[in-house]
């Protein structure tokens, strides 16, 4: 058949559902004022795209927040981990810092102490040179002593000799004593001259362990200020992730509701159609296609809420068989992400179908199937709202139209 045989057989198959469409109506609403269950399904239907739609936002921004959350959390470890070293160094450096602290003022301490000595060692240096000054002063009046004068002073030649000698040894003693002083006051000089070095040693120490401390401490405070500011902001972002969560979840939950109202009403329609539920011809097309499952059609291929809709959707209910629209070999048979558990049939020619949201896959990658075989079962699985088949079909890879083929 032509295509143009094929178009006119379309045109027919929907002139004859136009007419089935307006009588349903016309019985429906015969002698009442209440809405029609097309009425009723087109209202859902109108309500159902745009809590969809409005789900579509939802998850967007979801996803939006929760990969700039993800993003701020991961910032916030790597401040962290550059943070603990650098908190330890600042730690040791403080324990270092409060060592020579400590060490610098029993140091000064020490050299006080030295300093005092030191000042008393030459005051009494002072007098010690004074006492003998003055000493020596009176026994030297008339120079040295005269033997003949001690001699007449002290009665006799032994205790001239005595007095000789005790003047001798006091001047001898006098003159240890002012060296042993100078002796003690030498030490006591180098000494504080030994802690003065030290000390200076220990000040340059604490100066350049201050000065690292200083920095350690400056750039941790830089890092936890910048740490705080992105917990802040991850805070913010949180708590409107947690808000348009809470809205997707409120949304799920209506479009779940709404889904399962038009595909009721769907088969409200199909029952007082007189058809048993079933809206769709499966008899082979000329392409050589049949339905997959026997329901109302309740999505369309084309652009919906700002997005292609690759295939058309199949209000019917979970676990019914799906068939496989023509011969051919399974390419995919799991996971396909949003589609969920996914089947793909590749027909040769650059033909191949599609079959998504299925709750059980019943073929293998590899497998020959026949029309009509059994491939899985209606579901909900992906990124869907509720059980229903989506069918797709592609030639050389690119999404067209499956009505022009069924």
């Amino acid at each position: 058949m032509t295509r143009h045989g094929r178009t006119g057989r379309a045109k027919r198959r929907l002139a004859a559902g136009l007419v089935a469409g307006v009588l349903t109506v016309c019985l429906a609403t015969a002698g009442s004022g209440a809405p029609s269950a097309a009425d009723r399904k087109a209202d859902v239907d109108q309500r159902l795209q745009r809590a969809e739609a409005r789900l579509v936002r939802a998850r967007d921004q979801e996803a939006v927040l929760s990969s700039e959350v993800s993003a701020y959390t991961g910032r916030i470890r790597r401040i962290e981990r550059r943070l603990v070293p650098l908190e330890t160094r600042s730690n040791r450096l403080g324990n270092e810092l409060a060592v020579l602290e400590g060490r610098l003022a029993d140091l000064t301490g020490r050299l006080d102490a030295e300093r005092a000595n030191l000042a008393r060692a030459r005051a009494r240096l002072v007098t010690q040179r004074e006492v003998l000054g003055t000493r020596l002063r009176a026994m030297y009046r008339r120079d040295d002593p005269d033997p003949l004068l001690v001699l007449l002073e002290s009665g006799s030649i032994a205790g001239a000799v005595a007095a000789v000698d005790q003047i001798e040894r006091a001047a001898d003693l006098d003159k240890e004593a002012i060296a042993s002083v100078e002796d003690y006051a030498r030490e006591v000089r180098e000494a504080r001259d030994r802690l003065a070095d030290l000390r200076a040693g220990v000040q340059r120490s604490e100066r350049r362990v201050k000065a690292a401390a200083l920095r350690a401490r400056g750039a941790a405070r830089a890092l936890r200020a910048e740490r705080d500011d992105l917990g802040r902001f991850r805070d913010g972002r949180q708590r409107l992730l947690s808000r348009v969560r809470g809205d997707r979840e409120d949304l799920e939950v209506e479009t779940r509701g709404l889904r399962e109202r038009s595909l009721r009403l769907g088969r409200e329609i199909a029952r007082i159609q007189g058809v048993s539920g079933a809206s769709i011809d499966i008899t082979p097309s000329q392409a050589g296609l049949v339905w997959p499952v026997n329901g109302p059609l309740t999505s369309p291929f084309g652009m919906r809420w700002g997005r292609m809709h690759e295939g058309i959707d199949v209000g019917v209910g979970e676990g019914t068989p799906i068939s496989a629209a023509k011969a051919g070999t399974v390419i995919m048979a799991g996971w396909g992400g949003g589609y969920g558990n996914l089947v793909v049939i590749d027909h040769g020619g650059g033909l191949s179908t599609a079959y998504a949201h299925q709750s059980r896959i019943a073929v293998a990658v590899g497998q020959q199937v026949g029309q009509g075989s059994v491939i899985g079962y209606v579901g909900n699985t992906g990124h869907s709202f509720g059980a229903h088949l989506h069918f797709e079909v592609r030639v050389n890879g690119s999404a067209t139209d499956p009505l022009a083929y069924l």
